[in-house]
């Protein structure tokens, strides 16, 4: 896996500081990162994401409420059916 950070804590992409980048990496990062911009993009940017997430957090705590809301399963004698 390439590095992410060198020696001097510069950031790296693919393990090469942006110096020594040659023409195709260059195509290859801002393709890249076009598409990190088109997701966030279609996902809303940064706020939708919270809101999403915040809806997760809230679905989480109402599934929580209901399951302790229904009552106990009652354990009910397994008929056999090997006779």
């Amino acid at each position: 896996m390439p590095r992410r950070y060198g020696p001097d804590g510069t950031a790296l992409w693919n393990g090469k500081a942006p110096e020594e980048f040659s023409e195709a990496d260059v195509y290859r990062f801002m393709a890249e990162t076009e598409e990190v911009l088109q997701k966030r993009e279609l996902l809303g940017g940064e706020s939708d994401a919270r809101s999403i997430a915040q809806q997760l957090a809230e679905g989480r705590t109402q599934a929580a409420r209901d399951n302790a809301a229904r009552p106990a399963k009652v354990a009910a004698k397994e008929s056999r059916h090997d006779r």
